[in-house]
């Protein structure tokens, strides 16, 4: 054998022999007894940095309570407790990064269902012209598949003496293409543009704050918006705009969304608030051989400065960056707690250096360099986070599985949209938790390394 491979082989050696199954039953009681442990050797060790100084007799007294600690198999037990550690820690990390992603992939899902695939909206302002040479532009682009036209603006409305400010989103006939929105409708109908009466879509939010019955012909809602020309004047009748429209269905795709959104025909929403040509934004739908963000290059290159387009996830930009910030702090906390169970590493690896000082020298007898003796407890503590990791990793994992196999956790929110808590696995989050793990243990086994350099030289 190497010499470069004699210290790996070692620490492989010792690591393996010193396990044994009376160390299983400890993962029951690991919580408890990890600090407690953790304490009684950083004590230990500070008592016994104190009786350096100390007279003969203490010193002794010190050696033989060690020496009992160690034919207990102490040193054993607790680099075992260091492994679990590790090991509770890294699940942890996994199942808790698995639970933002989880998210994040839901609330990805919930904007889908009302956010087109591209929307472009003016650069400066909050509506432009409408012309049919700017159409052509547009459907010329090669992968536009289809184009709605949208009116949206703050109205009042108001139901059987009940007010509310919401978000009127006027959308021409095609809408059904851009959204998922026929698939969110859990009351009524989806008959925005029916031959016959036509209605709003509320939002559920709306819908339940208001009170509203559905077609309800007696008590129809009251669309009020401000005349966006004339006089002043005192007279609600003459300074505002008003429509009835009786509400014909109930959506539920976002809770943000569906809190103060109503969704008519683009006729009514020209009707109330009398835009003309203007129009706030484009939705559009894009064919399946071209990607959206293909399609919005060629667009930008069109339409120029003056329109701002975004992509699915740009609509949704604030919301999912919030939620990566929160994601990397939680994995910051957590890295923490991993790294203060990783003191037992640092214990078991220093109260090993003292246990085996004799075989060190015996080694450097041998021909063994201090740097061969320092990569042994550089091995020693690696194998040991190893081994938990694995055992964190291959836990957090199933514990994953189940969960998003039969969501057996739940949120205890019966609304369809969020019954259980979601995860999604990646593996590059198992690739950031091993580089957490190596990089904290190998910080946790240079000090042991380097006593065992030390006492081996002596």
């Amino acid at each position: 054998m190497s010499k470069s491979g004699l210290p790996f082989f070692v620490a492989k050696r010792y690591f393996l022999s010193q396990r044994n199954i009376k160390s299983i039953p400890l993962m029951l009681i690991v919580l408890v007894v990890q600090m407690s442990f953790g304490l009684i050797i950083f004590l230990g060790k500070a008592i016994g940095v104190l009786f350096t100084f100390s007279p003969k007799r203490i010193r002794k007294t010190y050696k033989g309570l060690a020496e009992r600690f160690i034919k207990q198999n102490f040193i054993q037990t607790l680099s075992n407790i260091a492994m679990i550690g590790v090991g509770f820690g890294t699940a942890a990390l996994v199942i808790v990064l698995s639970l933002f992603n989880g998210m994040e992939q839901t609330l990805t899902g919930m904007f889908n269902r009302h956010n087109p695939e591209l929307k472009i909206i003016p650069a400066e302002g909050k509506s432009f012209p409408y012309t049919w040479s700017l159409r052509n532009e547009i459907e010329n682009v090669e992968g536009v598949k289809a184009i709605t036209e949208v009116i949206e603006d703050k109205v009042l409305i108001l139901y059987n003496n009940k007010q509310k400010v919401v978000t009127m989103k006027g959308v021409s006939e095609n809408f059904a293409l851009q959204t998922q929105i026929d698939t969110t409708v859990v009351l009524g109908t989806n008959k925005l543009f029916s031959n016959d009466t036509r209605y709003v879509l509320v939002g559920s939010g709306v819908y339940q704050e208001l009170g509203l019955r559905l077609r309800d012909s007696m008590y129809p809602l009251q669309f009020w918006y401000p005349k966006r020309k004339g006089k002043a004047s005192l007279d609600p009748g003459k300074a505002f705009n008003k429509k009835i429209i009786q509400a014909g269905g109930v959506f539920v795709a976002e809770p943000q969304f569906d809190q103060a959104t109503v969704i008519v025909s683009l006729q009514f929403a020209n009707s109330l608030l009398k835009y003309g040509n203007l129009r706030t934004g484009l939705e559009i739908k894009t064919t399946d051989d071209h990607t959206a963000q293909s399609v919005k290059s060629k667009l930008q290159k069109i339409l120029g400065d003056d329109f701002i387009i975004k992509t699915r996830p740009e609509q949704q930009a604030q919301v999912l960056r919030a939620l990566k910030i929160e994601k990397f702090f939680t994995y910051g906390t957590f890295a923490l707690i991993l790294g203060i169970a990783s003191f037992n590493v640092f214990f078991a690896l220093a109260m090993l250096s003292i246990e085996k000082s004799h075989d060190m020298s015996i080694l450097k007898s041998m021909g063994a360099t201090n740097k061969m003796i320092g990569k042994i407890f550089l091995f020693e503590g690696g194998l040991v986070a190893l081994s938990g990791a694995i055992f964190g990793l291959l836990s957090g994992y199933i514990f994953c599985f189940s969960q998003e196999k039969f969501k057996w956790i739940s949120t205890g929110a019966n609304n369809g949209i969020l019954d259980a808590y979601p995860v999604e696995t990646r593996w590059i989050d198992f690739l950031i938790i091993c580089l957490t793990v190596t990089t904290i243990t190998v910080f946790a086994s240079i000090i042991p390394a380097k006593n065992a350099m030390k006492n081996a030289g002596r």
